[in-house]
């Protein structure tokens, strides 16, 4: 291709990581009206700052460089939780229509925006298309997004005008991009989303996924494709000075509470902050055991990083207002629930959004078969098995109370054993607990208590 070409991917409000990618766009072509290309794969929302600041960012990048041709895919997050969200959503399209920036996504029914958009660029017209992940938060709001394959397929077949190239924006893991890529070698370049992990750049497929956070971006000439870090990039003013004044009006960077104990994450692993938060369910609920979703927490907090924790670091790890509830499981329907949650652990260096963070008296002891499947072997709760040599319940009309978040309660993410049980909204001084307060009690109640051991422990998986 003859046109620069900057990709970036999952900013969720990182609205500092964005602006100061977008000034680095804006140093790199403010000297040439030469039209280039900025790719955006989605989840432009879902995190700390305000959405406004983000919104702002990109309107701002098309007044500066009117030959900027801006084109963002809708990422899964982006249609939010409540209608007020989507809403916002809907009004966001129509603000970056107006400014020329173009919002597609070919795999959403019914449409609200472009399936695709043919640009005329440097003597070349590009088929730019975007696919995003079926979800929830879709379905909510009378919404549905099919297989990209199945999409695209049916996309190509239908349109009659000619293009020269065609870009694909798919937010969706990897693995899809890859399959998306072989069956379609047409396909000219794929920019990816939705992966929270760092992924390689495919040169021999030409799939690149921008680290998540706005914390780089592809800058894709014809002469060479390199990522560039955000870290790398100078702020400029126009840029600059909306976020400053945000944080200063927040108190968004102040620090809150002294770090005293290491919590990292790993997305689809036990880690100490998904066993640290379990923990502290456990605790608020009086069950026998916790776990919840790992899509909750986004960030690690690293003893390294500071010795305090700011109110922009626990936002950052945890968002969620969801609340949380208790049950009543046998060890049969735990078995299911552990199935599910464990359905993609061959696949450890994705993403797996159905994983489980539980608290630390869980052991589960499983079996990877072929690269494909994964099979629950044993259950341990305070090292008792729940199950025999042929994984059936020992105590089959046992019951373990639990507390689990809400959001998995309701059976989303594949968590139907879940749905029906009846479920006790945990309430404390008269109110709901919210994930989010809990964390945050949880860390000051850490600094108070502190006994000098700085490396929380996290519940275990033995491999058979």
């Amino acid at each position: 291709m003859e046109t620069n070409i900057y990709a970036i991917t999952d900013s969720h409000q990182e609205s500092r990581n964005l602006s100061r990618l977008l000034s680095g766009i804006y140093n790199y072509q403010k000297d040439s009206n030469k039209p280039f290309l900025i790719l955006d794969a989605g989840d432009l929302f879902k995190g700390i700052y305000d959405k406004d600041l983000s919104v702002n960012a990109y309107l701002k990048l098309k007044e500066l460089l009117p030959q900027a041709e801006i084109v963002i895919t809708l990422g899964n997050n982006d249609f939010g939780f409540k209608k007020s969200d989507f809403e916002y959503l809907k009004d966001t399209v129509k603000k970056f229509q107006k400014a020329g920036i173009k919002v597609v996504c070919a795999n959403l029914s019914p449409k609200f925006i472009s399936e695709y958009e043919i640009i005329h660029i440097n003597g070349e017209k590009i088929l730019i298309t975007g696919f995003c992940l079926n979800n929830s938060c879709a379905k909510k709001f009378g919404y549905e997004l099919t297989q990209p394959e199945e999409s695209f397929e049916k996309l190509i077949e239908s349109i009659n005008e000619e293009y020269d190239k065609i870009i694909v924006l798919n937010h969706h893991w990897y693995t899809y991009s890859k399959n998306l890529k072989d069956k379609f070698p047409q396909i000219d370049l794929i920019i990816g989303g939705h992966e929270h992990s760092p992924i390689e750049p495919d040169f021999e497929r030409n799939i690149y996924y921008p680290y998540s956070f706005a914390r780089s971006m592809y800058k894709i000439t014809p002469d060479k494709i390199e990522e560039i870090p955000v870290d790398t990039l100078n702020f400029i003013p126009e840029f600059e000075n909306p976020i400053i004044e945000y944080e200063q009006k927040t108190k968004l960077k102040e620090p809150v509470v002294k770090r005293v104990l290491n919590l990292t994450k790993k997305y689809s692993d036990a880690c100490p902050l998904g066993t640290f938060i379990s923990d502290k369910m456990k605790e608020a609920g009086n069950t026998d055991i916790a776990f919840h979703s790992t899509g909750f927490t986004m960030y690690p907090l690293r003893l390294e990083d500071s010795p305090f924790i700011t109110k922009y670091d626990i936002e950052r790890v945890i968002c969620a207002s969801t609340s949380i509830e208790k049950i009543e499981i046998t060890a049969k329907d735990l078995k299911k629930v552990f199935e599910n949650a464990f359905l993609y652990r061959m696949l450890q260096d994705r993403g797996n959004s159905r994983f489980l963070q539980c608290s630390q008296n869980i052991t589960i002891t499983g079996q990877s078969s072929n690269n494909n499947s994964y099979k629950i072997i044993q259950i341990s709760i305070n090292n008792e098995n729940l199950l025999d040599e042929n994984q059936n319940p020992i105590n089959p009309d046992k019951k373990y109370t639990c507390t689990i978040d809400h959001y998995i309660g309701t059976g989303e993410q594949g968590f139907e054993v879940l749905k029906n049980i009846p479920k006790t909204t945990i309430i404390k001084n008269g109110k709901e607990i919210a994930l989010n307060e809990l964390f945050y009690e949880a860390l000051q109640q850490a600094e108070k208590n502190f006994n000098g051991n700085s490396e929380y422990p996290c519940f275990k998986i033995n491999e058979n």
